[in-house]
């Protein structure tokens, strides 16, 4: 095998690596958030799906219409913190995947061909 074909299979396998830890990581992201006055607290997971939720004595003696109001605003400040955390992994992925296509391959001579 010529050391171009080799630098290119070299470059599929650290980007095949790079799409699995991408899918791994997506799929760990999680975000808990708690209410200002620590009565509701809400886990989401990287899709902003409620994966937890937590409520204190002070927030069952609210009342229903409050309760439905301060679980809803914390469960959306928790998917929020969470797409945050996606979007901030999406441009890492960018970023690193853009950086190994752009590398230059080896040739077997030690050249180098540049990618377009």
């Amino acid at each position: 095998m010529t050391g171009l074909a080799e630098s290119l299979i070299a470059r599929i396998l650290a980007q095949r690596d790079l799409l699995a830890a991408m899918d791994e990581y997506c799929h760990s992201v999680s975000a808990r958030v708690t209410s200002r006055d620590s009565a509701v607290s809400v886990e989401v997971n990287g899709l902003g799906a409620m994966t937890g939720l937590w409520l204190t004595p002070r927030a069952l003696a609210s009342g229903p219409d409050v309760l439905a109001r301060m679980i809803i605003e914390t469960a959306a400040a928790a998917a929020q913190v969470a797409a945050d955390r996606q979007r901030f992994l999406a441009a890492e992925f960018g970023a690193r995947m853009r950086a190994l296509h752009e590398s230059p391959l080896t040739c077997w001579d030690g050249s180098t061909a540049e990618p377009r």
